[in-house]
């Protein structure tokens, strides 16, 4: 792997960690944070169950569905590093629309949700919902990207004077 994608990879995971503080942030905002919440409604969360059945503790289910979104996370970062010449707010916030739509229009029927949550309790907080906490990935993927020093002129070696 490249430096670049290993750059965006580890801007990737920690963009994931904002998108996720914003999950919490929302939640707690609305009076739906609880563990169980975590458990049973998070995207990463359902993967989980679906992989493992029920029979994980509480706290291993977590941090697998902790894993697998940082993975995730990390690995779009590393897609739209090795993408782009150059990573900016508006290309991540395209990557965010890229995994929202993503997600509504695959992940979730694959999940028992329906497209766009439609067999979801609560669909329009499931939406909305999801769109700030995609943008808030992508916006800080980009901003991360766009950051000085981590430039695709970064990843250029420099040009070595002959000496002529």
């Amino acid at each position: 792997m490249n430096s670049r994608m290993a750059r965006g990879f580890f801007w990737g995971a920690m963009a994931t960690i904002l998108m996720t503080s914003m999950h919490i942030l929302i939640w707690a905002v609305t009076g739906r944070l609880t563990v169980m919440a975590l458990v049973t409604r998070t995207m990463p969360a359902m993967i989980i169950a679906k992989m493992f059945g029920s029979g994980l503790s509480t706290q291993t289910h977590l941090l697998l569905a902790l894993a697998i979104h940082l993975g995730y996370g990390g690995l779009w970062g590393a897609i739209l590093f090795a993408l782009t010449p150059r990573v900016n707010v508006w290309k991540g916030l395209a990557m965010g629309a890229f995994l929202y739509l993503g997600a509504q229009i695959f992940l979730l029927p694959l999940l028992g949700r329906g497209m766009f949550g439609a067999g979801s309790p609560d669909r329009l907080f499931g939406i909305w919902f999801s769109i700030a906490t995609h943008s808030t990935f992508g916006a800080s993927l980009g901003w991360f990207g766009s950051l000085k020093g981590y430039s695709h002129a970064a990843d250029q070696k420099p040009a070595h004077a002959t000496g002529d």
